[in-house]
């Protein structure tokens, strides 16, 4: 230590013998700043190396202008704070330390922490004040760095996790939860941290039990992160559908089958596209209908007369749309005479016969006529040689023909001449 003279100006110095050289050389290579402050003559008392250091002046200088060095780096607010240190270690026993911290700028100005601890040494004879103090300073400017930014690190983590809109979580082997999330805790309708250290079957029904437990154990067992869709019931609002991810948590300190898990609400995704299902369910249905309207034209031409155009190929489905179109449009249109014409038909056979025949005795229930157009001589031909009996029914070679023969009944039945 580098001691002041004493006022008969011997030196504070003096040999102590083996024990208190070997304390002074301890206290000279400690890293830990060391001085002795006597705060009613506002001077430095004695210090070691490393104060000066941290100084940054010589070793003589360090008691001669010290003291007026070291309150030139400290910090304004933690100088405006000493007075209030001091009444503190003036009620403090001897030898009780008081802590804190002070901010002081060291060589080069560079402003660093430090951690305190001081000491009354002395104190007045009178009124008990505060004469010497004892200060070991550490720097722990890298490790308040460090805990601020771990500080930071874990606010910007819990931030992360509180605004997630999606629940987040993590359980130990028993299933039980050991961090929740803000969202999973409204989802359960209940408080900040509620959820914490219940189980499953605290918070959720049996038989999701026995499935969420399925789910985990996979993930333990197997150590692979897993992807599914599940149903969990809210507590208010039914069914919900959510994606959930499961995964291992592993770590220091972190118990073995411990598993973490995010789930997503995708109900609303789940309605939307059972929605456009539904949608596209009714386009299809409706497309199909206009091509059934298509396939299966009724068109009226004149009051009591329709004309129903064939064409391509009948199969059983088309021929029983054709009998019912028939009939309702005669029905509708309390039409006579209905001309079903077959000019685009490509072939005939018993079956296409079947149907005309089939059309032709319905229409008739009905008391309408069934006139068939467009016959083509292939298609007559077929017709004889199947032996289709055409008795009733009216033909004519073309559509033309048909239309004619339709109104020049119409005349002679009284129905109204075509102007």
């Amino acid at each position: 230590m580098t001691d002041t003279p004493t006022s008969n100006g011997s030196s504070a110095a003096r040999a102590r013998g083996l024990e208190g050289a070997l304390v002074e050389r301890i206290a000279e290579l400690a890293p830990t700043l060391l001085c002795v402050l006597d705060v009613r003559d506002r001077r430095i008392v004695a210090c070691n190396r490393a104060f000066v250091r941290a100084l940054g002046i010589g070793d003589e200088d360090a008691l001669e202008r010290g003291w007026e060095t070291l309150i030139s780096r400290i910090h304004p607010e933690d100088l405006g704070a000493s007075p209030a240190h001091l009444e503190q270690l003036r009620a403090a026993k001897d030898g009780e330390p008081l802590e804190g911290s002070l901010r002081a700028r060291s060589t080069g100005g560079v402003e660093r922490t430090f951690a305190l601890r001081c000491v009354v040494l002395e104190r007045g004879d009178d009124d008990a004040a505060v004469r010497q103090i004892l200060v070991s300073a550490e720097d722990i400017t890298e490790r308040k760095r460090r805990e601020m930014e771990l500080q930071k690190n874990e606010a910007l983590l819990q931030a992360f996790l509180e605004h997630m809109p999606a629940m987040m979580f993590a359980k130990d082997s028993d299933s039980r939860y050991v961090v929740a999330n803000a969202q999973f805790d409204r989802f359960m309708g209940m408080g900040p941290q509620s959820i914490t250290g219940k189980r499953d079957h605290d918070i959720l029904p049996e038989d999701i039990v026995s499935r969420v437990k399925a789910a985990d154990d996979e993930v333990r067992n197997t150590g692979i992160a897993t992807a599914f869709e599940e149903s969990v019931p809210h507590p208010t609002e039914g069914m919900k559908q959510f994606y959930s991810v499961k995964f291992p948590v592993r770590g220091p300190g972190i118990p073995a089958g411990t598993i973490g898990g995010a789930a997503i609400d995708i109900t609303a995704i789940k309605q939307a596209e059972a929605e456009r299902q539904e949608a596209q369910q009714a386009i299809i249905a409706a497309q199909q209908a206009t091509i059934r309207e298509l396939a299966t034209p009724l068109m009226p031409i004149a009051h009591g007369v329709l004309v129903m155009p064939l064409i391509g190929a009948l199969d059983p489905e088309r021929a029983s749309r054709i009998i019912e179109a028939l009939l309702d449009g005669v029905g509708a249109h309390q039409a006579t005479i209905a001309i079903i014409d077959i000019t685009g038909v490509r072939s005939a056979d018993a079956h296409v016969a079947g149907v005309l025949l089939q059309a032709a005795r319905a229409v008739k229930l009905l008391g309408a006529r069934v006139v068939l157009t467009g016959i083509q001589p292939a298609i007559a031909r077929t017709l004889v040689d199947l032996g289709v009996d055409w008795q009733g029914l009216v033909t004519e070679a073309t559509l033309r023909g048909g239309i004619d023969y339709a109104l020049r009944s119409r005349v002679r039945r009284g129905g109204p001449v075509p102007g």
